[in-house]
């Protein structure tokens, strides 16, 4: 049989080189828990990592290094550990997880900071200046706030390179899930759903929603936060419930809050 979730891992998690275990964790903690009881087994997060084509000793490495930075903490309970984000870590997640899970824009944003650094993100404006909408602005590290425009510079060119083989990457993940991805379990929906999370967490924290006055026409990146949010719910069901349902070795997860139904829109 033929392993539909294969070509996800190596195509949209393991493509890029070594893979950032440590940030995939967070990813997973984030979308899987924190709207819930805020903590996970090893086990169960084994058994998604596994999936994920993380070996064991990366698993143990990453882990370690969350909690030795104080972003994650370990608790027990009995024999079985559990993992879940510190003060530290739900600070700097719960900011992040607004604009990654954020409803597709009503109208188009009209407020921008401009955010200096080195090295910055945004859509690029000048050497060392890049510009972020004001509502959905994520602070980097080293980078400073320079002021806030109403109006676009002229002659702006607001997709870059990268930027551009970014949402090309994604074009070509949600069009895999759409045509030809089928899960062979209730763990491949949520690996899935874990893939297309990740990526996407990576995409926003790193390029603002372009205005459609300075994209090209017909540019895919218009839509991608709605068709993300459709390909999210349309694997959740069954990423539910393997979540919901207990285990060799751990117990099922409590049902998330509101919030987690109001990701997206609530495009289901």
């Amino acid at each position: 049989m033929t392993d539909l979730l294969q070509p996800l891992l190596d195509d949209y998690l393991h493509d890029q080189g070594r893979l950032r275990v440590w940030s995939l964790i967070v990813t997973i903690l984030g979308d899987t828990v924190e709207n819930r009881q805020k903590t996970i087994s090893t086990t169960r997060l084994g058994l998604v990592l596994d999936r994920l084509g993380v070996g064991q000793a990366a698993q143990k490495t990453a882990l370690s290094r969350l909690v030795k930075d104080g972003w994650a903490e370990r608790s027990k309970e009995g024999r079985n550990t559990f993992y879940g984000f510190t003060e530290k870590g739900r600070e700097a997640f719960v900011p992040a997880s607004r604009l990654v899970y954020a409803p597709p824009r009503d109208e188009e944003p009209v407020h921008w900071l401009m955010a200096v650094s080195d090295a910055p993100r945004g859509l690029p404006v000048a050497p060392g200046v890049g510009l972020w909408p004001v509502d959905f602005a994520p602070v980097e590290k080293g980078a400073s706030v320079a002021g806030w425009i109403e109006s676009m510079p002229a002659g702006l060119q607001a997709i870059s390179p990268d930027h551009q083989s970014e949402t090309d990457q994604l074009t070509a993940l949600l069009r895999y899930l759409n045509v030809t991805f089928s899960p062979d379990s209730d763990l491949d929906a949520l690996a899935a759903r874990m893939v297309l999370i990740h990526r996407w967490r990576r995409y926003v924290l790193r390029y603002p929603e372009v205005p459609q006055k300075l994209a090209p026409e017909g540019w895919a990146g218009l839509k991608l936060r709605e068709n993300i949010g459709r390909a999210y719910w349309s694997l959740t069901g069954a990423a539910e419930e393997w979540l919901q349902a207990p285990g060799d070795g751990f117990r099922a997860l409590a049902m998330p809050d509101r919030g987690y139904w109001e990701r997206f829109g609530s495009q289901k």
